[in-house]
Formats: C-alpha cells, structure tokens, sequence
C-alpha cells in the first residue's frame, strides 16, 4: 500500500519531478535514491523496450515534511504575519517551505479543477471559479518572492552551478504551477462564461483579470482543443523548445573559450569601480587587478566601453562577433536559427497569425508590425544624418588625440564615443561620483519624486522589522494629502561577496484587505559597497540603474490592482503589453538627461564640498546623451533586424545571414567583418521565445518616457501634472491597456517627437534637417 503524508493525489505524485537539493543544503531522506541507482534506472528506461516487460520503475519525488507546525517561515505566513521571517527563518527552510507550499498549491489546483467539472454553469461566480485558487496563489507567490531576495541576497556560500541549479528549478516550477490552470477546459470554459455574461457583477479588477486569462489562452493556444491542432501545436513547441536549447547551448559552450586579459590599470584607468568589480579575475582585488573580458554581455560591453588598448579591443571584438557562428564546427548556430525561424512560423500560423511578429506584437501597446516598423523608420530618418555627421567629430577627435591611426572601425566606437563626449564637454565621469553618496542621492530622488507625485517616504528601518542583511533599510510610502498607505519598500542597496545577480525589484505581495496586509516590494541594489575610507558613491551609471528601479517599485506601490498578474504589464506573458512596462521607470531614468533635476538629486562634492551648479549638471547631461548615441543607434538597428526576421510570412524568402549582411551596409558605415555572425549568439532575438519581435521596446519606453517629459515642460506645474499621472496611469496598474492608459493622461496617441529631439537637438535641424510634421506624430 502507498502512503504519503501529503494530499497531493498519487496521480499527481506520478507526474512530478523536483529537484531537490538546497544549494549544498543536502535534506537526507529515506526516499532518495542514491544517485547511481538513479543513473541506472534512467538508462534502461532509455534502453529499446523489451518485446516482454515485466515490471516499471515508479520515481516519487521528495515531498519536504515541512509542515506550518515544524517551519517558522510557512507558519509566518500560514498566520498572515505583519512581516516575513527574514532573520529567524533558516535556508532550508524558507526553500524546502517553498517547495512544499508548491506542491501542496498543485494539488489544490488539480482538485480544484475537478469540482469545476461538476459545477452547474448556472452556480458559476467568481467566488467559486477563481477566488480558491488566488488565495493560495496569494501566499505561495509571497512565500516565493521572499525566498529569491533571501537567495539573491544573503544565501550560504555554495557551489555556483548547485544554486542556480536550485534557483532556476524553483522558478520553473512555480511558473508551472501557477499557469496550469489555464490549460484545463472546465476553468477556460467557466471564465469566459463569467466574463461574457452580462450579469456577472464582476468588479472592474475582476472583469480586467479574466480578459487578462483569456488573452493568454488565447495567444498560448490553450484554447485549441481538438486532437489534430493539439498534435500540430505540440509538435511545434516540442521543436522550438529543441532548437531553443541548442541555440543556447552553443552560446554557452563558447563563454570561456576566449578570455582577454589587463594586467596594466593604465589600460583602463577611467573604468569605475563597478566596472572594475565585474571585470576582475579575483573579485578581492578588483583594485589592484588583474581584469578580464569574457565572452559574455556582462563583461565584454564594459571591456570595450574601458579598454584604452585598441588592439586588444579588435581582437575581443572579433572573437565576440564571431561567436558560436561559421568558425566552430560543433557550435554553429546557423541552422538552430534558421530552425527556431520555421518552427515558430509554423506555430503562429497554426494560432492563425500571419507572421510571427502579428503574434508576439498582437497585445502588445504598439499592437502590430507596421505600428513598430513606422516607429523604426522614423527614429532612423532622423538619428541616421546625425550619426553620419557625429562619425566626423569622432574620428577628427581620435586622430587629434592620437588614439587611432587610420580609419574607426565598430572595435572603437564604444570606447571613442564615450571619451569623446567626456572630452566635449569636460566632464570627468570619476570626479562626477563624489556628487553622488548613495543614501544621500537616494533621499534627494525620494525627495523629487514625492514632491512630484505627493507622495511621502517615512523611514521606518528602527521600528525592529526583520531583514536579510543588517545593510537593508525599509520605508513605509504614503500618500501626503489623502494619507492612503501603498505599502512598505524593503531596500538592499550594496553590492558584496555573497549576494547574486544585479539590481532587481520584486512585487513581495499585493494589499490584501481580507487578510488586514499591505503591499511590500523588495529593491535589491549592486552598489559598491562603502569602505573604512569613505561612502558609497555612484557612477553616473548606477545612477541610472537607481533611478530606474526605483521608478519601477514606485510603479509597484501606486498600482492599485488587488490581483499579481495584472499589477503592472508582466514580462513575458502574451497577454500583457509589456513594451509599455518601462514606461515609467525610464521616464525617471531620464533625470540624468535633465540639469535642473540632475543637480537637484546631487550632494556637495564630498572632498570640496562644492554643489554641483547647473551649468556643470548641464554639461553631465549633454555628455551622457552624446555618449549614448552610438549605444542607441545599435539599439536601432537590432530592433529593425529583429522585426525584419520575425514579420516575414515565409521565412525561406531570405536567409538570415544575407538579411544581416544587407542590413548592416545600410547602418554601418565600416566594413563588416567577414568573420562577423553576431545574430548565432544574439540571444535577446533568437534564445527567448516571447522576447522576439520584441527587442524596440528599450527605444519605445524611451518614447513615451520622453513624451511625458516634454509634456511636464510644457505645462510647467510638476505637482498637478504628476498627480494626473499617478491617477491616469500608475494607479491604474495593468488594469487597462497601456494605450488607452497613455492617451487619458495625454489626451492623444505618443509621439516620436520627443525621443527624436533628444538624439537630433533642434541645433541639428537648424543646420539643415528636417523633420515633417508627420515624423513628429
């Protein structure tokens, strides 16, 4: 007889497999097989079937005997606690609590579906349909939330590969679980009746929530229930998944292959000390070296931003451009390409789309391929000219400086640009971060940011709330006239020797009135660390990474939706417009961009204790906004590359390598390599299945960013512009689509006007460019 202290079903139990392992926290069990037995039954599985089988091999998974009873961290928020356990609860618990409250999740859905199929259609509410669910949903998305910022940020030191092993498992499985749901047809069938009757008294959250499943079914294909399309689709998937996997083995597998290596710190003597933390080969002596590029984004963009050594740049360049392309034979990644192209054609037709490009784009803000092919040709009409009149100033000021002899080719244009726009306006990038403490930057962005949008940011760090690192500090954020509470924000702002991954913000948990909590959001920063010998300071840089994700946990914290997955437009879901995600924390990232507001978040210069005047903010903003044209007219050209690819109805109408080949003598004004095959690692295009057609959202966030710039400039009254903002838009969350979202804010579709002007200043028009007024709108 089978026995299991869970209830979760035995079918269910069959149809499982975890991975259990807590990084290095091994959890002995009596039901673990050792793992040659493990290797041995999975090989003779994978063996030919014998013509005669007298048995089968049964694998349970692990079921943690973690109980609200026996673990302080379920038990917290089993009881609807104030404030996690993050000091007291242990890792193990906090990750096997998780697993088993997944599981246990698992098992509520699949009995919950089941009573689905007995319930009469005329009993069907929202109370019965979809509330059971969201209420566990409620606490094993908190419960998992919480154990990534205790992973992310104070976690036992362990063997890399085990934690992201650990990390990417529990992530894939409450993924998984949470969107079952909406494969089975009873639920499908139970909310479209509820959102299609008339008399449903649904609430507006509520009505939004199930357009929100529905759109996803849809743009899934959950909802195709006959055999043949089934078989059809799977087969699709089966195959995208394959060539996906390969694609992103090939990257991998030629990560280390090439290393490049600065043992003199002259070569990089304008790098900051971030930069230097990720290029060290010893992260103990980022100061002293030495540094490295590997073949990876995290590095190599910074190398070639850092490195004064040209020849060492062409070589990084080179081997870079030419990664997992024609040059290796077993990491080639032509033909995976070319697959994932096919199979996802084949599987946005079979979901009746034209193009894979109409599928991906179809809920999306800017809604279809044309809408984003307009907005490329736009942005490339104006920002080509200045880009082809800007390569004079570079290369002029690279052979006056003696940097470069002869020609600029694209190995250069990363570090030239930057040192160019540095020199043009005397702007020491350094000197700048002793205007720029951290929590005295951070309190002066709160400062701006609550004046604008009444809002009001109450340190209550002493008030004995737990936190996973004695650095963290929490505020509580309110409303300054209404006095409305939006919640608590959790902040871990230093970057140290056990903490993982970069800045990162999380939605820990929504307000939930039933349960008397409020929201809480987790902000985890990668500033260095302060020293015995002074503040952390930030570069302008991290600066903007700041900026960023703080607009993103205030976008978090305005948004009044009751319900997760429709708090903000949720990347990667297909139901949500998250190219409009962005929106807002870029439209605070632009602050750099802006010398009264820049000046206004800086300090006295730590050392001279003089105050960044305007003119000098003026000078910072001008310098980061021409150092980061050539970044963004790359952007430009990767986005137009990207929809080309993907808004083809018969991808055999051209071979990707020819598409990259034609379009880069378009952008570029130098030769490309002959060995450059960037597209076979390019994985923001090729590697994530929602992601393509998908890479103009950077430039669109800019758009609207800038667009709700201009329009604070032009009616010059902050507080009673922030405050329509706040109510038209963050408050509104995902509860509406983001265009209509946008045009009652503005009172009119975005125009590409401002995020043109920013690239082309008016002084360039005035030169003798044009824009028509068409290209404005």
């Amino acid at each position: 007889m089978l026995r299991s202290t869970s209830r979760i079903p035995i079918g269910k139990l069959l149809s499982r497999r975890i991975h259990h392992q807590t990084n290095g926290l091994i959890i002995p069990s009596k039901n673990v097989l050792p793992r040659q037995q493990k290797r041995q039954i999975l090989f003779k599985m994978g063996n030919e079937t014998p013509a005669r089988v007298v048995g089968y091999y049964v694998v349970f998974p692990v079921i943690p005997e973690e109980t609200v009873e026996n673990n302080c961290f379920m038990c917290n928020i089993a009881k609807s606690e104030d404030w996690p356990k993050l000091a007291t609860a242990e890792p193990r618990e906090m990750y096997e609590g998780t697993v088993r409250m997944l599981m246990d999740y698992g098992a509520t859905v699949m009995e919950h579906m089941e009573h689905l199929a007995t319930l009469p259609a005329e009993d069907r509410k929202f109370e019965n349909v979809v509330d059971p669910l969201l209420t566990e949903e409620y606490e094993v998305n908190f419960a998992f939330q919480t154990l990534v910022l205790k992973m992310l940020t104070d976690w036992p030191d362990c063997n890399r590969k085990l934690f992201d092993a650990d990390l990417h498992h529990i992530k894939i499985m409450c993924a998984r679980d949470q969107m079952e749901k909406l494969t089975n047809k009873d639920f499908q069938d139970a909310i479209k009746q509820l959102y299609e009757s008339k008399e449903n008294g649904l609430s507006e959250w509520q009505s939004r929530l199930l357009e929100w499943y529905l759109l996803e079914i849809k743009a899934s294909g959950l909802d195709k229930h006959d055999d043949k399309t089934r078989k059809v689709l799977g087969s699709w998937s089966k195959f995208i998944d394959e060539y996906r996997s390969k694609y992103i083995t090939g990257v991998m597998s030629t990560n280390d292959q090439q290393t490049f290596v600065v043992n003199d710190k002259k070569i990089i003597k304008d790098a900051p000390p971030h930069i230097l933390q990720k290029l060290a080969v010893d992260e103990q002596s980022w100061e002293s070296g030495p540094w490295r590029g590997r073949m990876t984004p995290h590095t190599i963009y910074p190398f070639m931003q850092y490195c004064g050594d040209r020849q060492l740049r062409a070589t990084a360049w080179e081997k870079w451009t030419s990664k997992a392309g024609f040059d290796h034979d077993f990491y080639n990644n032509s033909i995976n390409i070319e697959e994932l192209r096919h199979n996802n054609e084949g599987l946005a037709k079979t979901l009746g789309y034209a193009s894979v490009a109409e599928h991906r784009l179809a809920n999306k803000m800017a809604a279809s391929p044309d809408t984003v092919r307009g907005f490329i040709n736009a942005l490339t009409r104006r920002i080509r000219p200045v880009v082809i009149d800007r390569m004079e100033s570079w290369s002029a000021w690279a052979s006056r400086c003696e940097l470069i002899t002869g020609e600029l080719q694209a190995y250069d244009m990363p570090y030239v640009c930057r040192k160019e726009a540095e020199h043009h306006y005397d702007v020491n990038p350094l000197d700048l971060m002793n205007h720029f403490p951290f929590w005295p930057t951070f309190q002066n962005i709160v400062g701006v940011v609550g004046h604008i949008f009444n809002l009001e940011f109450k340190d209550i760090t002493d008030k004995g709330y737990e936190k996973a690192h004695a650095d963290a500090r929490i505020y509580s954020v309110g409303d300054k006239f209404s006095g409305q509470h939006y919640g608590r924000l959790y902040i871990d702002p230093y970057d140290r020797q056990n903490k993982r991954g970069g800045w990162n913000v999380m939605l820990a948990r929504p307000e939930s009135k039933e349960r008397g909590l409020d929201k809480i959001v987790y902000f985890i920063g990668s500033a260095v660390a302060p020293t015995a010998n002074g503040p952390s300071l930030l570069h302008h840089q991290q600066l903007q990474q700041l900026l960023f994700h703080f607009g993103r946990s205030v976008q978090l914290l305005l948004s009044q939706s009751p319900y997760r997955d429709i708090a903000i437009p949720w990347s990667p879901f297909y139901a949500s417009d998250w190219d409009a995600a962005d929106m807002f924390p870029t439209f605070l990232q632009m602050f750099v961009t802006k010398p009264n507001l820049l000046a206004t978040i800086s300090s006295p210069h730590i050392i001279t204790n003089q105050p960044l005047t305007e003119e000098h903010a003026n000078s910072v903003a001008l310098t980061i906004s021409r150092a980061s044209l050539w970044e963004t007219y790359r952007t430009l050209f990767w986005s137009d590359f990207d929809l080309s690819i993907y808004e083809m109805e018969d991808r055999k109408q051209k071979f990707w390598l020819d598409m990259y080949k034609q379009m880069y003598e378009e952008y570029f004004p130098f030769k490309r390599n002959k060995n450059d095959y960037q597209p076979c690692s390019f994985t923001p295009i090729f590697a994530l299945q929602p992601h393509m057609s998908m890479y103009y959202r950077k430039l669109w966030a800019e758009m609207l960013a800038l667009d709700i710039h201009e329009t604070f400039d032009e009616e010059d009254n902050e507080v009673q512009t922030g405050e329509r903002l706040k109510t038209t838009v963050l408050n509104r969350g995902s509860g509406d689509v983001a265009k209509e979202l946008f045009k009652r804010f503005q009172g009119r579709n975005p125009s590409v006007g401002a995020i043109c002007d920013h690239y082309a200043p008016p002084l360039t028009l005035q030169e003798g460019m044009e824009m028509s007024e068409n290209e404005r709108r």
